[in-house]
């Protein structure tokens, strides 16, 4: 496991001990989830079938006090009400009543498949995203002050799918992909198959509390607030790196020292930046530190940054994370 996913804050580091109890081999991606939501971010899981994505998210509300997770399995004919609720005419009171969907009241969303669905129901997971709210019949209803969406999407049936667009992934704090375990953590998982038959949450305790994750979130702001100008600059610098047409792009060069001008459409966002500053400082909070190094910074942006690239189709064996390495080692760290 990658140092910097290592969680030493007591609360969260028993909450990431309790997830892993049951989703077996993804230490890195529970302590993504974890920043997440210290950082009020999403997660898009890039995975075959059967990687424990449900179970990942079930699990994470589980270890919350008072915590709940949501679960809607995208389709081709899943409407926005079907995400959202729907108003329904009550024929005794002869008014309308509102029944709320699935994303209304919980701590964690599971949105699985979100490329199944076509562009008019990923608008309303959109604003449920950015604006934390539902708005049914012009009535706005505010999603849980905890509230975070992990999508999956699988990578290889992609028929009777739809490209995500680029305004949804760039709401995504990060994308990260499951591979398959080890075989020592398929064993455990072969272990523990009656228990994970029945209710795996059963098998985990609820270890922090919404309030605790909230004054979490707090200390988390200020370590961004009070991030330095050098600092600031060193994030700005890697995400202009990223955009074809910057000059610092056309500094990037791959280990044989060619350049990415035919491989590379379009680069990250504004949004990335925050997107970096935010994981960064989740990163030294969770770790005891109140200041960022560049190594969170290089760390946490291959996750954040990999979403919001976007490939040349005349690229097609081109590996996003390849251009990042190039990135990391092209832009120099200068006072950061």
């Amino acid at each position: 496991m990658n140092k910097m996913h290592q969680i030493t804050h007591p609360k969260f580091a028993a909450q990431a001990a309790e997830v892993n109890k049951v989703v077996k081999g993804y230490p890195n991606v529970v302590a993504l989830c974890i920043r997440s939501l210290l950082t009020n971010d999403h997660v898009l899981l890039t995975s075959l079938p059967g990687l424990a994505k449900t179970t990942l998210a079930n699990t994470l509300g589980a270890t919350i006090i008072g915590g709940k997770a949501g679960r809607i399995q995208m389709l081709p004919d899943t409407q926005p009400s079907d995400i959202t609720g729907i108003p329904i005419f009550n024929p005794e009171s002869r008014e309308w009543e509102t029944v709320l969907g699935p994303i209304v009241g919980v701590n964690v969303f599971l949105a699985d498949e979100v490329n199944r669905t076509g562009p008019k129901t990923n608008a309303a997971m959109l604003q449920s995203m950015q604006e934390r709210k539902v708005t049914i019949r012009g009535v706005d209803h505010k999603l849980e002050p905890v509230f975070i969406v992990i999508a999956t999407r699988n990578p290889i049936e992609q028929e009777g799918t739809y490209e995500l667009p680029e305004a949804m992934i760039d709401r995504f704090g990060a994308e990260v992909s499951l591979p398959y375990v080890s075989p020592e953590d398929e064993i455990d998982i072969l272990r523990m198959a009656t228990s994970l038959r029945k209710d795996p949450t059963s098998l985990v305790n609820a270890v922090v509390s919404l309030d605790d994750i909230i004054a979490a979130r707090e200390e988390v702001n200020q370590i961004v607030d009070q991030l330095p100008i050098d600092t600031l600059r060193y994030i700005n610098r890697l995400v202009r790196a990223s955009r074809p047409g910057d000059d610092l792009f056309k500094k990037v060069r791959d280990k044989e020292g060619n350049g990415f001008e035919k491989k590379v459409r379009i680069g990250c966002s504004p949004r990335a930046q925050l997107a970096i500053a935010y994981a960064a400082s989740a990163v030294a909070f969770l770790n005891g530190r109140t200041k960022v190094e560049p190594d969170d910074i290089k760390f946490v942006s291959r996750d954040i940054m990999r979403a919001r690239i976007a490939k040349n189709p005349m690229a097609p064996n081109f590996q996003v994370d390849d251009f990042i390495t190039a990135i990391h080692n092209s832009i120099e760290v200068v006072g950061a």
